[in-house]
């Protein structure tokens, strides 16, 4: 057994024992971290089945419980256990099951010793991924750690606390036992311990650590404040660096230890050291995050220190303050003044004597005072607020403010006032005045409003009301009314974004979004608008205009999102489920209240109901079935025509004249049913959603047609699959032993007669590949993309072995198939071509219309021959299989494509594919 840590043990479950013995072998020849253990069936398997094993391969066919539920038992105690399923049987029935089940991967035998690399690289990708997942959850563990200190040091209240914290948590983490936190002495170069956490037993007491070069200095601490890095000493017994603390570290348990600097912007606040159980503790990763962990360590010690320099600051502040512009102030609760800046003074014309005496309400005019004291109070009720008011200076002058007030707190949270900006408004009630002229005619509204969250609003001027449902001074009033209360909640964070993006590049901004009026109606809205911005290059305020888009983009965005529905109506894998998608995109996409489909059941020549709205049945009840020709339904399938009734009750053959019903939309679904749509409204559909409706019937119905023809092809690939899990399954085996055991005799004699019999495997190997081949290649293409048909060709080229031959590609098309069935079809053409036409043969592929031709320079084929080649098992060569032009030819019917054999401009071969799509 190899004890390697990269060692993979794995236990082969296969019924055959000589297949067994020769997979063991191959796989254990191919890599020699591999080891292989046997078992003859699943029971044996799960005995055998313990924590020394890396992974399982199974074979699918044994006796007692198959792969699937061999699979199944292993995941019942094993979740994550590499299993792989590698079987000759290669059905897509087995490959789902297996899948379902949890199988790691899936291989199907093949012939030749080959695919035993193939089988050895499988079983190593899926060990090292299950041996990574097991390293991220050792990662996830550090992450929480680090997640865990994190949220302890943000709520510390000093650094004591802090870093006592930081080893307490460390310490109580497996697999660590110890740890502390020391600054560096300048005088000794000493690193003290400060705090610590764990399994000490008076370790620090014991050791001396130092930052210098010393042999005291070179450990993990020493190194990490010298270097300024994580550094570690996986395994302390054996590290000579840790030599001075070696005894007493091993004494205590103490097998591996990592240091990393407390640091923030260059600034050292210290070292954390970290002691584990184990050697080899710390990986890359690991010591990544933990010095993560120092940073946030260190910007936290580093907010401490700022702390201490912004008390020395707020002098600096209280300075500033006077240098204002605008007028500061702080008021109490009683209203009286508490602390204002020079500006006060200036603009009033009071001194500071005569502030202290008065009430700030005595700075405005009387019929406003009630208003500003009502103002004061909702500062101490809600928080803040905004009011526009006239400040009366101390002659009599009237001067038009805005002020700012804002709920002033003590540490203990307890109100002891407010704290508010004035600022003068003459220069901006100009402009409103400018501005008021501008609006007048405008269909929507112009504002100012702060670049703030909730969008505080300045001005509103225009069709306010008609847009919003608001008066303008409710939304001027309130400073988040717009933002909380107008701009729809799941449309906030976007608009946000949008306008932000905008206001860092310094651009206009346009965002479309819902607005929610005052009365609950939902609106769209466009809006465009700018930032206007300070001499400083600050943002002083948005400026823009606000319209209602709600017709426009209704139908803007319902074409939109037809787009994106058809995609999921195309993928429906059931008529009913097609349905379902066709009722969805009318009801929430399209915004049409009631919808239902119809599909025709043949053998009851009627129109049964397959989806329809919860709306269908309130208005309608549970939707009826419809005779064939019965009713509107029946008159729309009938005869192939939208029916379109603004007014239902003028239709005599409607359903139900007692349904509320009044405007209804019949579209036929060809020769599939009828999609049904309905409104409680008058003359409810414009033109636009008749086209729309029209475009979603359309869709199902090539979605319908496509569900038909896989049925169809689905019942063929059931027989398709019976032989080819006879072919896979009961050939493969005997031949995969056949082939292992000539490759080892010639291993011990060396004769002429076993290249007769590797021919002979090659051979049989060969038909086997091409039954299977041409037996699944008769499906219809689903998977379509644009493919470039030079670039195709020359890919295929170097996958085939073309000896000497020559290609000439002239193929500037872009044709929509199938890449990799396509592909097959070039492969087998030019094998062929290779083939017929020797070595040194020239091959040309070039476009045509709606397809494309590959022609040689070789013999040609013979006129009488030209229809014969492409019928299975014919073949002009003596050791050809007969099936390679078989096989393109069923993968050019797959693609609803022809193929004709003719002769080439040299009297070569040319094949022709044509009635494939074009792109331009």
């Amino acid at each position: 057994m190899n004890s390697s840590p990269d060692a993979i043990s794995v236990l082969h479950v296969e019924d055959d024992p000589e297949l067994a013995e020769m997979v063991a072998t191959f796989l254990e020849r191919e890599d020699d971290r591999i080891a292989v253990e046997t078992a003859s069936n699943a029971s044996e398997g799960l005995d055998r089945i313990d924590g020394d094993i890396d992974c399982v391969v199974s074979d699918y066919d044994m006796p007692g419980r198959n792969g699937i539920e061999f699979l199944e038992a292993i995941r019942d105690d094993h979740p994550d256990l590499p299993v792989i399923l590698y079987t000759g049987k290669g059905s897509e029935e087995v490959a789902s099951d297996a899948i379902a089940a949890g199988v790691t991967d899936y291989l199907q035998k093949e012939s030749g010793t080959g695919q035993y690399a193939v089988l050895a690289n499988r079983i190593t990708n899926a060990v090292e991924q299950y041996r990574t997942g097991q390293r991220a959850a050792e990662l996830d563990r550090i992450r929480t750690l680090v997640s865990d200190i994190n949220q302890a040091i943000v709520r510390a209240d000093s650094l004591t606390t802090v870093k006592t914290r930081v080893c307490e948590i460390i310490s109580e983490s497996d697999p660590y036992l110890f740890a502390w936190i020391g600054e560096v002495d300048p005088e000794t170069n000493r690193i003290e311990p400060q705090v610590s956490a764990g399994k000490e037993r008076g370790y620090l007491d014991e050791i001396t650590i130092t930052a210098d070069e010393s042999p005291t200095g070179r450990g993990p601490a020493g190194t990490a404040i010298r270097e300024r890095r994580v550094a570690v000493s996986q395994n302390v017994a054996e590290d000579s660096d840790f030599e001075p603390w070696q005894a007493d570290a091993i004494e205590r348990g103490f097998r591996a230890v990592a240091a990393l600097p407390l640091e923030y912007q260059d600034t050292l606040y210290g070292v954390l050291a970290v002691y584990a159980d184990r050697p080899n503790a710390f990986d890359a990763s690991e010591r990544e995050l933990l010095a993560e962990l120092g940073d946030d360590v260190g910007h936290v010690l580093h907010s401490f220190e700022v702390r201490s320099r912004l008390r020395a600051e707020r002098d600096f502040i209280e300075q500033a303050l006077d240098s204002l512009n605008d007028v500061f102030y702080v008021i109490n609760t009683d209203g009286t003044f508490r602390r204002w800046n020079d500006h006060l003074t200036a603009t009033t014309g009071y001194t500071d004597e005569a502030l202290e005496e008065l009430q700030a309400t005595d700075l405005f005019p009387e019929d406003e005072q009630a208003r500003i004291a009502a103002a004061i109070d909702e500062v101490f009720a809600t928080g803040e607020t905004t009011v526009e008011s006239a400040f009366l200076t101390k002659d009599g002058t009237r001067i038009p403010y805005e002020f700012t007030g804002s709920r002033l707190t003590d540490r203990d949270g307890d109100l002891i006032g407010l704290i508010g900006i004035g600022r003068d408004l003459t220069e901006r009630k100009h402009r409103e005045q400018q501005l008021a002229r501008l609006v007048d005619n405008l269909p929507g509204m112009v504002y100012r409003c702060e670049n703030a969250p909730g969008w505080p609003m300045e001005d509103l001027r225009g069709e306010v009301r008609a847009l919003t449902g608001y008066h303008p001074s409710e939304l001027e009033t309130r400073s988040d009314v717009y933002g909380e209360k107008v701009i729809h909640p799941d449309d906030r964070d976007a608009v946000w974004r949008t306008i932000q993006d905008a206001i860092d590049g310094r651009e206009p901004f346009e965002v479309t979004y819902r607005i929610r009026t005052k009365d609950g109606e939902i609106k769209l809205v466009w809006e465009r608008g700018q930032g206007a911005y300070t001499d400083d290059g600050d943002v002083e305020a948005l400026e823009g205009f606000v319209t209602d888009v709600t017709k426009r983009e209704r139908h803007r965005r319902a074409i939109n999102a037809l787009h994106e529905t058809a995609e999921s109506v195309m993928r429906a894998e059931t008529p009913e489920r097609a349905a379902e998608i066709a009722v969805d995109t009318v009801h929430d996409v399209l915004d049409m209240p009631a919808s239902a489909v119809h599909l025709y059941d043949e053998a009851e020549d009627e129109l049964a109901p397959a989806a329809w709205t919860a709306l269908t049945e309130e208005i309608v009840g549970e939707p009826p079935v419809f005779a064939s020709g019965e009713g509107l339904a029946g008159k729309a399938f009938e005869t192939g025509e939208s029916l379109i009734y603004g007014d239902i009750s003028t239709a005599p053959e409607r359903f139900n004249p007692d349904t509320p019903v009044r405007s209804e939309m019949l579209l036929p679904i060809d020769d599939h049913g009828v999609l049904l749509i309905g409104s409680t409204e008058l003359e409810a559909f414009d033109e636009v959603d008749v086209s729309l409706a029209e475009t979603v019937a359309a869709h199902t119905t090539t979605a319908l047609d496509r569900i038909e023809r896989e049925c169809e092809l689905e019942r063929q690939n059931e027989r398709l699959d019976a032989f080819a899990s006879i072919v896979s399954h009961d050939l493969r085996n005997p031949l995969n032993v056949a082939s292992g055991y000539l490759e080892l005799s010639r291993a011990e004699c060396d004769s002429e007669h076993l290249d007769a019999v590797a021919k002979a495997h090659d051979r049989i190997g060969s038909l086997i590949d091409d039954l299977l081949e041409l037996a699944r290649e008769g499906a219809a293409v689903t998977d379509s993309e644009p493919v470039d048909l030079a670039r195709l060709a020359e890919d295929c080229w170097e996958n085939v072995d073309t000896a000497s031959a020559t290609l000439r590609v002239d193929a500037d098309a872009t044709l929509r198939a199938d890449r990799s069935r396509l592909a097959q079809v070039l492969e087998n053409l030019i094998r062929n071509g290779v083939e017929h036409g020797g070595d040194d043969v020239t091959i040309a592929v070039g476009g045509l219309d709606t397809g494309f031709y590959l022609a040689d320079d070789g013999p040609g084929i013979p006129e009488d021959d030209r229809e014969r080649i492409f019928e299975s098992g014919y073949s002009t060569r003596a050791d050809g299989t007969g099936f390679g032009l078989a096989i393109v030819r069923e993968i050019v019917d797959a693609h609803g494509a022809e193929i004709r054999a003719t002769e080439s401009e040299t009297g070569g071969a040319r094949f022709e594919i044509t009635g494939l799509e074009r792109i331009e």
